[in-house]
């Protein structure tokens, strides 16, 4: 997918690329590397944002990077907060834990953030949040779903429903609408991919339908030809791969070759246009859950979709979406209570009917939000809307 540089009125920036360094037109900038910031502006207000800017994700991270500088954008365009700029400030956590930590240590100490969009992957984001919590700087974490993200305290909350909300929408969605009574699971070894499959089985189990085989698969691997052997032999009616884009489409591109011809099911790791690209005809019918879609008439989705194709022309996915929702939560909240960080951290735990591009925004008292889960499938080799259900 193509980077693009970025720009901001009257302020010439440099385009930072994901082998380099994180970008930010009219937000300080830091290097990927753990380089020193540059200060656009001695007294502006600063967000801090961190996730994989290398690495195997970097186009995940990269694209929720911009998204929140797509928000703090145009927040200024509109006058700041009370009258001041606001900066972000990047920071590369590789896409591991320790670097996460590494990262929310050197935006709170050493930037002097006020609060933290949190733009990592479940491993890094459940680390980072004690350490957020021990700091007590309020976090929105953008799209990590593993439950102990916000186990720990009433500085993190989170704009993106749990695995275990996905896991259990697909199961009902699966056996009630589809009427699936035999399926097989592929899901990746980490803690996006238990935490998913885990409610999953769970609620198919209790739906009176069962798994015929499940296995896992690490990150990056590439010929599944003998699991999907193993998963041909039991003759299932589905297919549910909790995987993200790259190794879904060598799922379902191999699943298809070897002759399988079950349903294809999936998660939100699927909704990226790499998944097209990748999996080409073999995505055709395949069925996942998310939380946003842009042909969703909403004003506030059809105005962030034109803003991201002007800025970087292109679309917009789950992930920009969910961090452009994650930043708007802090800038709105901190627009009613200020920079005092007790009073945003109360601010952004009291959101309530925030219309965000991924569904209203309201956050439940143990800090996880109320909105729905989205269905889509592929017909025509375009991203379609099937249903949106709430599950909370």
């Amino acid at each position: 997918m193509k980077r693009f540089s970025m720009f901001a009125a009257g302020v010439m920036m440099t385009t930072f690329l994901l082998s380099g360094c994180a970008s930010g037109g009219g937000a300080t900038s830091s290097s990927a590397n753990g380089g020193a910031s540059k200060e656009a502006s001695g007294d502006a207000i600063k967000i801090g944002w961190f996730g994989p800017l290398t690495g195997p994700t970097a186009t995940d991270g990269t694209h929720s990077r911009d998204a929140a500088l797509l928000a703090v954008e145009q927040y200024n365009a509109a006058g700041g907060i009370n009258g001041k700029k606001v900066e972000l400030v990047a920071e590369d956590d590789q896409g591991k834990p320790e670097e996460a930590i590494k990262a929310v240590q050197k935006l709170v100490n050493n930037d002097k953030v006020t609060a933290l969009v949190g733009g990592a992957y479940s491993g890094p984001t459940k680390t980072a949040a004690a350490k957020v919590q021990e700091l007590k700087v309020p976090m929105v974490v953008a799209y990590a779903v593993h439950p102990d993200a916000t186990k720990g305290g009433d500085y993190v909350n989170r704009v993106i429903y749990t695995g275990p909300v996905q896991g259990r929408a697909m199961a009902e969605y699966a056996v009630n609408d589809l009427k699936k009574k035999n399926i097989a699971v592929l899901y990746v070894d980490n803690d996006y991919g238990k935490s998913i499959y885990t409610s999953f089985k769970e609620n198919v189990e209790k739906l009176g339908a069962k798994i015929a085989i499940d296995r896992p698969h690490k990150m990056g691997d590439k010929d599944f030809s003998s699991v999907l052997t193993a998963v041909k032999a039991t003759n299932p009616d589905a297919l549910y791969v909790v995987a993200y884009y790259n190794e879904a489409a060598a799922i379902v591109k191999q699943a298809k070759e070897s002759g399988i011809n079950a349903q294809l099911l999936g998660v939100d790791g699927f909704d990226s246009p790499k998944y097209l690209e990748l999996g080409k005809s073999n995505t055709e019918g395949s069925t996942f859950t998310t939380s946003f879609y842009t042909t969703d008439n909403r004003p506030v989705v059809q105005k962030f979709v034109k803003a991201w194709h002007d800025k970087y022309k292109g679309e917009p996915d789950m992930l920009s979406s969910q961090s452009y929702d994650a930043a708007m939560v802090i800038l709105e909240a901190m627009k009613k209570a200020g920079t005092d960080k007790e009073k945003l951290k109360q601010a952004i735990n009291e959101t309530s009917e925030l219309e965000g591009t991924s569904g209203q925004i309201r956050f439940r008292t143990d800090h996880e939000v109320m909105k729905p889960v989205i269905f889509m499938t592929v017909k025509d080799g375009k991203f379609q809307f099937v249903k949106s259900q709430m599950y909370n």
